[in-house]
């Protein structure tokens, strides 16, 4: 998914043991096959529906750049992952427990008006691996383990996964005002497809446990 560049930074996962977990999850999202990664195949899920990308696959720039052309709620989302990414594994925890629900959305939506794209690989290689859910149930785990180690990073960890889920919320918020707004100038059945992943992703953080319990 969009964060998983972040994983790089996880902390407390330097056992040798810990660290091959750690790697089989890159190597899931980087280490595909034919040196595909998840990042290029959503790029390309983007290209074949028309998108224009402004920017090349590897021009990648410091989050503060990229801030400066989001709005506030998507801002403080980036700067909340940079910061609690590298602090504690609760973040990554909430994260990996949405991204199937938001894959999920983010497909069906598309496919309202791109039928094809539910096949692209970044998605159909996704469901049909479990990927994402592979990746939760490890994320949970892995988590167990270290905090078994160090029960003193529990309250951090918990803190820091409502912290990350709260921001991701305010990301749905705005995207769906973007709706609202889109809906009000014109019929809103052109914007189905936007309405539908907009109410899929608020209801998959709202519902999730990490939010509920977190």
């Amino acid at each position: 998914m969009p964060l998983e560049p972040r994983a790089y930074y996880l902390p407390y996962l330097d056992s040798p043991a810990l660290r091959k977990r750690k790697l089989q999850i890159l190597m899931d999202d980087d280490g595909l096959p034919g040196d595909d990664t998840h990042h290029y195949q959503l790029a390309r899920a983007f290209l074949n529906i028309g998108a224009h990308l402004p920017l090349a696959d590897e021009e990648f720039g410091s989050h503060e750049d990229l801030c400066r052309f989001l709005d506030q709620e998507t801002a403080h989302f980036v700067h909340v992952a940079q910061r609690l990414y590298c602090r504690s594994l609760g973040p990554w925890c909430a994260v990996e427990m949405l991204s199937v629900d938001w894959m999920r959305a983010l497909a069906e939506a598309l496919s309202v008006h791109f039928p094809q794209s539910i096949h692209e690989p970044y998605f159909e290689d996704c469901f049909l691996q479990r990927v994402e859910e592979r990746h939760a149930e490890e994320a949970m785990a892995v988590t167990q383990m270290v905090l078994q180690q160090r029960p003193e990073l529990l309250d951090q960890t918990i803190r820091d996964a409502k912290m990350m889920a709260e921001a991701l919320d305010g990301v749905w918020n705005n995207l769906d005002r973007i709706v609202q707004q889109a809906v009000r100038r014109v019929n809103g059945t052109e914007h189905r497809g936007l309405r539908l992943i907009v109410d899929r992703m608020a209801t998959a953080i709202r519902t999730s446990p990490t939010v509920q319990h977190g």
